[in-house]
């Protein structure tokens, strides 16, 4: 596209104006792009806003003119932080090269340096004259067209913010797709549709939160409506025998809530035979975002999420208002953007023993976090995959799941002595598992333990499918019936990014298809009870871990230590358990001089010696700040 010279000088001014106007604080601080993005508290982020503005707008232009998305959140932090994280075409993370434009951007203090970063930026990725603006030769100016998509969540600061980045974006040239409050995994949808040539072919694109919603709703019926089919008596009688599942979603008083009602909504008016009945809780306005509800606390404290009463007017920040508990027959928590979700259920008993629950005054309290969904969701695809196997397609499909070393150990047994499905273990980071479930699977599953997750389809799963149409579609056999469950997955499945509306409803339809109760997953296996703590060190890059973050390697004495406390743990039970159960590893955190640790045993009071005799050492032998750590607990067993 072209533009006048006037219309040049005017964008110049323009943005000479905002960036005036929303100066970077002296004294700087470095500003850092992670996991989660650029966060802070939201008072810190408009003069970064109004540089990622411009970022996601030079980064368009220079992959040819394919959308990216600007997702203005702080997920799962307090109301009073706010953040950015970006999308690049394919709907996925940012790149690890655009990390770095995007930090160098963000980080550029004065006016001047901002503009020499943009035409530094424009003159890298080919821009014809070292002039993006214009003002030189107006005629080669923006010739690369520049689609920006933007979404915000709930938060009271998140629609300013969007606006400044709008702003600065439209001072290039860009043309800003506005999606208002969406959800972070929407936003990343509506990048990935709106270049379709990312997509296979077995999706169909709708770039737009109606068309995210149907083909949610329509993928999750097709799925149930495989139970009507040859010999899936379990889901039908179950159906018959308990009614309608009531699934309480607890939205974390965040953008989740509106979405689920919505979802919830249409299902009522598509009448699924066997479809759940969506209630949710927790809407903006009711109670503070995050605060005592939401997946972050539910998979944290292993607790269940306050619930509180509805406000009626759906704004607001919910201040003095308090919530109760409420016991769950079936129940989820979605975090502040929902890209991330836990289950969890209250059942009578006489306690737990802090593996995966804890008493209430209802009873115990039972979470199933991502490891539980990990391993559901493919011991499903597994089974699928074994019907057509049977009849001669897709035996060397490779179907597995990347862990973290915060995996439990009790989880990665079963699907590896279960399940029979690979397991890879990946450095601990979205951006790391999604590659390592890419980059090793034909189907590749991934979840933390913190809920967030999807799976991943590759071209030879696609192959196999379209094998299977010419083979099977039609007969009447339960391979058919498997080669529609696998084909309706890739809809289903949000693969560019997690996201717990789309984990949330495949969960469903496994349970639904099994005719399993929440209970009888929670059976699959019993959680190693463990613990995770942090120690403050005076500088955190003394300690350095392996490639997947097991094994400490410096100081050189760490990990000979945390093994003796290991083998000394395992000795102490010796006779009680038939094989060495006990795990421990550390790592320095990324945000803070912090040393993160992490502990698994037999018994939770073995768990907590262990992380307090993990957290004593790291004080010692790596520069401890302040007293040594009291123990967890006095006894090793």
């Amino acid at each position: 596209m072209s533009t006048s010279l006037a219309e040049a000088d005017a964008a110049v001014s323009a943005l000479t104006k905002l960036l005036t106007d929303h100066p970077i604080p002296s004294p700087h601080r470095l500003y850092s792009y992670g996991t989660a993005g650029f966060r802070y508290p939201h008072h810190v982020l408009p003069p970064i806003l109004v540089r990622i503005g411009l970022f996601a707008a030079l980064r368009s232009a220079s992959l040819g003119g394919e959308a990216v998305g600007i997702m203005i959140t702080a997920s799962h932090n307090p109301v009073n932080d706010n953040g950015i994280k970006l999308s690049d075409p394919d709907g996925g993370m940012l790149s690890p090269e655009g990390e770095i434009w995007a930090v160098r951007l963000a980080n550029a203090t004065t006016v001047r340096e901002v503009f020499q970063v943009v035409r530094t930026m424009a003159r890298t990725y080919g821009w014809t004259a070292d002039d993006p603006f214009g003002t030189e030769n107006p005629s080669a100016a923006n010739r690369r067209k520049m689609v920006v998509h933007i979404g915000r969540d709930t938060r009271p600061h998140s629609a300013s913010l969007a606006a400044l980045a709008a702003e600065a974006a439209r001072c290039l040239g860009a043309t800003i797709v506005d999606h208002g409050v969406v959800t972070t995994p929407q936003l990343h949808h509506a990048v990935m549709h709106a270049n379709p040539r990312r997509l296979p072919n077995a999706i169909p694109v709708r770039p737009n939160e109606d068309g995210y919603m149907e083909i949610m709703s329509r993928s999750y019926a097709t799925l149930i409506g495989t139970a009507t089919a040859i010999d899936d008596g379990a889901a039908t009688a179950n159906m018959h025998a308990h009614g309608r599942r009531v699934l309480t979603v607890d939205g974390a008083c965040g953008v989740g809530y509106p979405k689920i009602r919505h979802l919830a909504s249409m299902f009522q008016r598509m009448q699924l035979p066997g479809g759940v009945i969506l209630h949710p809780v927790n809407a903006p306005g009711d109670g503070p975002l995050n605060d005592g509800c939401g997946a972050e606390h539910v998979q944290k404290n292993r607790l269940p999420p306050l619930v509180y009463p509805p406000s009626g007017d759906g704004g607001g920040g919910g201040g003095g208002r308090r919530g109760r508990n409420i016991p769950f027959d079936y129940a989820a928590s979605l975090d502040g953007d929902a890209d991330r979700v836990v289950f969890h259920y209250n059942t009578a008993g006489e306690g737990s023993d802090g593996s995966n629950g804890g008493t209430t005054g209802s009873g115990t309290f039972r979470l199933l976090d991502g490891d539980k969904i990990a391993v559901l969701v493919t011991q499903f695809i597994q089974e699928e995959l074994h019907e057509l196997q049977g009849v001669g397609l897709g035996r060397d499909i490779r179907c597995g799941i990347v862990q973290t070393a915060y995996a439990n150990g009790a989880a990665t047994a079963y699907v590896r002595n279960a399940v029979g499905a690979d397991v890879v273990i990946a450095k601990t980071g979205v951006k790391f598992v999604h590659a390592a479930a890419h980059d090793n699977f034909d189907v590749g599953v991934y979840f933390e333990a913190n809920g967030h997750g999807t799976v991943l389809f590759s071209p030879k799963f696609y192959r196999l499918l379209d094998m299977a149409e010419t083979k099977v579609r039609g007969n009447d056999d339960r391979a058919n019936i498997a080669l529609q469950r696998l084909r309706v997955l890739p809809s289903l499945v949000n693969q560019a990014v997690g996201d717990a509306i789309s984990d949330l409803l495949l969960v469903d339809a496994v349970l639904f298809l099994k005719g399993w109760s929440i209970q009888d997953w929670d059976r699959l296996y019993d959680d190693m009870p463990s613990r995770q703590c942090k120690v403050k060190v005076q500088d955190r890059s003394v300690i350095k871990t392996n490639n997947t973050e097991t094994k400490a390697v410096a100081p050189s004495n760490l990990q000979p230590s945390l093994d003796a406390a290991m083998r000394a743990l395992d000795n102490a039970r010796r006779g009680v358990v038939a094989e060495p159960s006990s795990r421990c590893f550390v790592r320095p955190s990324g945000t803070e001089n912090a040393v993160r640790v992490y502990a698994e045993a037999s018994t939770q009071a073995g768990a907590d010696s262990l992380a307090s005799e993990a957290a004593a050492l790291l004080h010692k032998l790596c520069g401890g700040v302040g007293d040594p750590p009291r123990a967890i607990v006095r006894s090793r067993i």
